[in-house]
């Protein structure tokens, strides 16, 4: 099974105490333990979510409370600066910038927020997760899926982790409500997929082993659906169901024989369909349109990967298919 329909709302931007104790409630069944004087409160929240995952993104200039009640989604705290004590279970953990932390469903937990703490919490559907773990290994896990408490925040997988999730914010923050499907379902997929490979679990292992790879009949079959589904979200679940190969032994062999991954791959097709739309002299669109058609979202990147691929600027290509229409048109 693939991700949910997707649904988002754009971000919601909470300063007020009653909208964001609200907010918090109506999200994710937490109370905010309020301060005795309302003056005392300065805490500022974005949140956004979709069916599968939310994420918020919290300044807080006043020690915080929450308790939040037990879920059916893990929940992970990335601290910039400052931290926070959480328990859940028997578990207590002082968590700060260099630390991560993830909590898992049925448990609830108490947080207390550090007066000048800023921190992004990440929430994903336990059952998103379990999904998107199977198409990783090429199987229904056997177990239930467990991670660490507690992951020192200074090594290179925590790094990548906290990377993938300040550019899915970003790009949340650039685009908002205007975001595509085509490009939140394949960010979020992303983010699925690095928070799995980047929180130390008991499926490490096996995310980490090297199987054997897939057949060269198999890159083939994912490079031709790439092809004729360009336009839709590419999830690891329909790779893995197309090619009956696992992710890590497909994407393995399609960097040893393609030198690219399959999102790679992904990314030419769609740079390509991208050039011939500009090209076409019976439609206008403009660069930023075709751009987030084709999947991409940030146009910086955008423009800077096409001029290497095919040595022209995009708005060269539209130009150059103005000028081949006949005179008087």
């Amino acid at each position: 099974m693939g991700p949910k329909p997707l649904d988002s709302c754009p971000i919601i931007r909470l300063r007020d105490i009653e909208e964001i104790r609200e907010a918090l409630f109506r999200f994710n069944g937490a109370r905010l333990n309020l301060p005795r004087r309302a003056e005392d409160f300065d805490v500022k929240v974005n949140y956004w979510h979709s069916q599968n995952i939310g994420l918020s993104y919290w300044i807080s200039g006043s020690p915080v409370q929450l308790e939040a009640p037990d879920t059916n989604f893990f929940r992970q705290q990335i601290f910039l600066r400052g931290g926070a004590d959480i328990r859940f279970g028997r578990i207590e953990r002082q968590v700060t910038n260099e630390d991560i932390c993830v909590v898992p469903p049925e448990l609830s937990v108490d947080v207390d927020i550090s007066s000048g703490s800023e921190q992004f919490v990440l929430r994903i559907e336990a059952d998103v997760l379990l999904n998107k773990l199977a198409a990783l290994i090429g199987r229904t896990p056997s177990q239930k899926l467990v991670f660490n408490q507690t992951t020192r925040a200074n090594n290179q997988a925590s790094g990548h982790l906290r990377r993938m999730l300040m550019f899915f914010a970003a790009e949340l923050d650039a685009l908002d409500s205007k975001m595509p499907s085509l490009v939140l379902a394949e960010l979020e997929q992303a983010l699925i997929v690095s928070f799995i490979c980047n929180n130390p679990n008991n499926y490490s292992a096996f995310l980490d082993d090297r199987t054997l790879p897939a057949a060269s009949w198999q890159v083939r079959r994912a490079e031709e659906y790439i092809e004729a589904h360009w336009d839709q979200p590419i999830t690891v679940e329909e790779l893995v169901r197309e090619t009956s190969a696992s992710a890590r032994s497909l994407f393995h062999q399609f960097k040893r024989s393609r030198g690219q991954s399959p999102m790679g791959f992904v990314k030419q097709v769609r740079r390509q369909r991208a050039r011939e739309m500009l090209g076409r002299t019976d439609v206008r669109s403009s660069v930023t349109e075709t751009a987030l058609a084709c999947g991409f979202s940030n146009l910086g990147h955008f423009a800077s990967d096409y001029f290497k691929r095919f040595a022209e600027r995009p708005s060269d290509t539209i130009k150059r298919g103005k000028a081949d229409l006949p005179s008087g048109h």
